[in-house]
């Protein structure tokens, strides 16, 4: 077992407490948006000796993963942990499925473009767990719903949304949102004085709402038209303890409050909007899916019950004392209170926030008081 020092991304539009004030990493004050208890490149969690644990599982992938896990998964930990602050909306973005991701970075493997658009080969379902109050939008409205919507605003760009949207199928729910992502400046403009007048009208309303939503988009990102697709999009509310699950394709855009994030091991990314970073709206939509995504309320480790890479078991402290999972690779974190993981005769203190990684082979008893959550690998 080993204590894991996670890797900090300050993102701008991190939380500038959360994640200092939950777990005791970074500085009040300043943006720390996640941090990542992984195996990633792109941010690796070391050991208290310092090693990273990319390095520890490539020494020996079988030791640290199982055979079976090192076999299917290329000697590489298959799932990432993050702790996720939004201090503000996240991009709006779509991941690619795993066969789009294996393709397109195979192809720019060998094209070497000067900014590459995929930077692994891997796809990227994710896991929502609220340790907060969180909020989102995730997942597209259902067609008639996101007609009414659009059909409370009179502006151009809603109305050609509208009509992209007229057969009500798979195809059209994209196109809307595609007319939306490229919407230019001044469409933007008129949506914001149409949302104005809605937002007031009604504020119980799905119409008042997604006006208010648009508001609140546009107000951190001047002109963006990432604010014109969040009227497709559903926001999601969660109170500790629920999760919703994304796969590959949902398009989302993560709002605020505090969340245990656990995902494929990739950091494959198409933004749609609400960001200064690259847009690709064409290689987003040909990734989009149309399913919602799955809420659970409160959370079950049958959230990700099709994905491979993971699966996350949550224990209260009523639950406790309890084992972990014998086969695979594990992370385990503390998301309230304090816990230990006991070995033989080797204890491991768990403050909130911490987290650490055990290998295959280990089965360690969970203790303590508040809440635990295990990342593992279902069938190892």
């Amino acid at each position: 077992m080993f204590v894991l020092t996670p890797a900090h991304q300050s993102y701008a539009w991190g939380s500038t407490e959360a994640i200092q004030q939950f777990a005791g990493y970074g500085e009040v004050g300043s943006p720390l948006a996640e941090i990542w208890f992984g195996a990633h490149p792109a941010g690796r969690a070391t050991l208290s000796d310092g090693r990273a644990l990319a390095d520890v599982i490539a020494a020996n992938p079988t030791d640290a993963l199982g055979s079976k896990v090192a076999a299917e998964f290329g000697g590489q930990l298959p799932f990432l942990v993050k702790l996720l602050a939004p201090g503000q909306a996240v991009s709006l973005q779509v991941h690619p499925s795993k066969a789009r991701a294996a393709e397109g970075f195979a192809a720019e493997a060998e094209t070497q473009p000067p900014e590459p658009k995929f930077v692994d080969a891997n796809h990227k379902p994710e896991m929502i767990f609220a340790l907060t109050d969180f909020e989102g939008l995730v997942g597209l409205r259902p067609a008639d719903e996101a007609a009414e919507v659009l059909a409370a605003f009179s502006t151009p760009v809603a109305q050609r949304a509208l009509v992209a949207l007229g057969p009500r199928d798979d195809d059209a729910l994209r196109e809307a949102v595609r007319t939306l992502a490229n919407a230019l400046v001044d469409d933007v403009a008129q949506a914001v004085e149409a949302a104005k007048l809605l937002a007031a009208d009604d504020a119980g309303s799905e119409i008042a709402q997604a006006a208010a939503t648009l508001l609140e988009l546009e107000g951190q990102y001047p002109g963006d038209s990432g604010a014109l697709v969040s009227l497709m999009l559903r926001r999601v509310r969660l109170a500790p303890g629920e999760s919703v699950m994304v796969h590959s394709g949902v398009p989302h855009a993560y709002l605020s409050g505090l969340a245990l994030e656990v995902m494929a091991n990739s950091d494959n990314v198409f933004r749609l909007g609400l960001t200064p970073k690259r847009v690709d709206v064409d290689e987003s939509i040909l990734n989009l899916i149309t399913q919602p995504a799955t809420i659970q309320r409160p959370h079950d480790s049958t959230a990700s019950l099709n994905v491979r890479e993971f699966k996350v078991d949550v224990h209260e402290d009523a639950a406790l004392p309890k084992r972990a999972p014998e086969r695979g690779p594990k992370i385990v974190i503390s998301v309230a209170g304090n816990g230990e993981v006991v070995l033989d005769h080797e204890t491991l203190q768990l403050p909130q926030g911490h987290a650490v990684f055990v290998r295959d082979g280990q089965a360690p008893e969970l203790r303590g008081v508040g809440t635990v959550a295990v990342a593992s690998v279902p069938g190892a």
